[in-house]
């Protein structure tokens, strides 16, 4: 088995969920094992500047695969998640670089490994030493090139609680499931079909829109209306869905988990309550 770094980037779509669906996509495959993900990072445009930001991350894993299987593998999960390569540096759905492959030097063509360019890219760098702090290769370690990349715009993204069904009327449950999630510190994303903005907090019309890393997802809509978001509850892959009461839905929840995301059917504000959440 073979110690592996993963550099993941997306500007198109939902950036943070086609990660975690490349990701997911990884653990199904024979021959790979362990995989890590780093925190994602919001980063400005390499290159070509002209277009929208990215989200980064470094995926670690362990495995049985050659170098250049492991890339095949890469490149049909890049054509699952509809990468386009139409221009050097353009906008992309998903891209995945090999950057280190257990103590493997490799100069082929379309595989270079270590990537060539780790050391100059922060996107790469903070997510791969957050994964290893001491990481080295041949000797020189990675840490000693931060300072040469501290210039570059590179935020670190903090993972929010979505609710879906947000209200801006203080007498319903998911008003106070805000306000109690805020009272714990909990960043918080709205989604509502109407309204600009709910106690501060701007409001998306649509899950997927949440271009910040949605950890769980908790439900205010009705049942019926519960399988009209599945796929863009699958778009997002948040760790959890809470199905709030009168908004379970089995054949959601099936599909849900069939994905690899947790569901439960509770009530956020109990949770909350007691420190279960």
């Amino acid at each position: 088995m073979n110690r592996v770094y993963l550099g993941m980037g997306s500007n198109l779509g939902c950036k943070v969920g086609n990660i975690r669906r490349a990701v997911s996509f990884l653990k199904e495959m024979d021959g790979i094992q362990n995989v890590e993900l780093s925190s994602f990072y919001k980063t400005e445009p390499v290159g070509k500047t002209d277009q929208d930001w990215f989200v980064n991350a470094v995926a670690r894993l362990e495995t049985s695969l050659s170098a250049r299987e492991l890339l095949d593998a890469c490149l049909e999960i890049e054509r699952k998640l509809k990468r386009v390569r139409d221009e050097r540096w353009g906008p992309r759905t998903l891209d995945i670089d090999i950057l280190l492959f257990g103590e493997s030097r490799i100069e082929e063509e379309s595989l270079q490994v270590p990537h060539p360019r780790i050391r100059e890219r922060a996107f790469v760098l903070k997510p791969l030493l957050e994964l290893d702090a001491d990481l080295e290769w041949a000797g020189v370690r990675y840490g000693d090139s931060l300072n040469s990349v501290r210039s570059q715009g590179i935020e670190r993204m903090e993972s929010v609680v979505a609710i879906l069904g947000a209200s801006d009327k203080p007498e319903r449950y998911a008003n106070m499931a805000q306000r109690f999630l805020v009272e714990k510190g909990h960043q918080v994303a709205l989604v509502a079909p109407r309204g600009e903005s709910i106690l501060g907090v701007a409001v998306d019309r649509r899950v997927e829109e949440c271009n910040s890393p949605v950890d769980t997802v908790t439900l205010y809509i009705g049942s019926a209306r519960v399988g009209g978001v599945v796929e863009g509850l699958l778009q997002v892959m948040p760790r959890r869905v809470i199905f709030n009461p009168g908004t379970e839905n089995a054949t959601v929840r099936e599909a849900l988990e069939a994905a690899g995301i947790e569901t439960l059917e509770a009530c956020t504000l109990v949770m909350l309550r007691t420190g279960q959440f």
